[in-house]
């Protein structure tokens, strides 16, 4: 009987550490959330945090769960960015260009040139319309517990982020008719080798 007991309070609490840690993003107060996401392992594609704490997929469906929350990932970005050095600012633009092509799943024709050509704020809303539309809550079940609860997943099988790219491209070309090609020149150099933070 004591056996069954404390088998039963381990399946118990294994149930409410699954519960907990899968509700948890969902939970935490957004400026918590930001200090969460503020770190390497979002934002330095270079860096050992960024290959071994998360997968592609988990690092987007946390960053799409503080989107769809409202979060704004501007904030997040000049958090992280604030007291760092150049050698870490500069790989931000880099790990939104690879949100950005993940989350595409080559389905965007000549995509890298195009994220070359927008602006700080472009490519940022650009990664937030995606991630607004490439994740979703599902509900699931664990096998502890027949009560399901709300997890939020990628689900970008039929993103349409064509659509949402040419929507931002049009935005740039009404912000800036008389563009010339040298200015877009330099911004592919700022994206190549400068840090926009």
């Amino acid at each position: 009987m004591l056996q069954f007991g404390t088998g039963f309070l381990f399946l118990c609490s294994i149930n409410q550490l699954l519960n907990a840690m899968t509700n948890y993003y969902e939970n935490v107060p957004l400026e918590e959330y930001e200090g969460i996401l503020a770190n390497r392992e979002y934002w330095d594609n270079a860096s050992c945090e960024w290959e071994s704490y998360s997968k592609m997929e988990v690092k987007l469906a946390r960053l799409g769960t503080f989107v769809q929350r409202g979060g704004d990932l501007n904030r997040v970005i000049a958090r992280y960015a604030e007291d760092r050095e150049y050698t870490y600012r500069v790989m931000v633009q880099h790990c939104l260009e690879r949100y950005i092509e993940a989350l595409a799943d080559k389905r965007i024709p000549d995509i890298t040139l195009r994220i070359y050509k927008l602006e700080k704020g472009e490519a940022v809303k650009l990664l937030t319309e995606l991630l607004k539309a490439g994740t979703s809550i599902h509900f699931e079940k664990n096998k502890y517990s027949p009560q399901s609860y709300p997890v939020w997943k990628l689900d970008n099988k039929n993103l349409d982020g064509e659509s949402i790219f040419a929507a931002i491209e049009e935005e740039h070309r009404q912000a800036h008719p008389n563009e010339t090609r040298e200015e877009i020149r330099e911004r592919i150099f700022y994206w190549i080798r400068e840090s926009w933070w």
